[in-house]
């Protein structure tokens, strides 16, 4: 299979990329243990993959509509 038909395939059956895919799940996981273990995104953000801080909290802002620091 052609990866262009792996992208094709995939985006059909989750109605998303498979990056978009990926990141959401990064970022779903990363609420998730902010909320479970309260804990600070700077201690989160390298554990769910993400190398920058600030690329991590624009990502988490632009999905769940409020900053890591919000989240109770």
């Amino acid at each position: 299979m052609s990866l262009s038909t792996f992208k094709r395939h995939f985006k059909e059956e989750f109605n998303a990329s498979p990056g978009r895919w990926l990141m959401d799940k990064r970022l779903e996981k990363a609420k998730i243990l902010i909320e479970q273990r309260d804990v600070k995104a700077s201690d989160v953000y390298l554990e769910i993959g993400y190398n920058n801080l600030s690329n991590f909290s624009t990502a988490f802002k632009n999905k769940f509509g409020i900053s890591p620091k919000e989240v109770s």
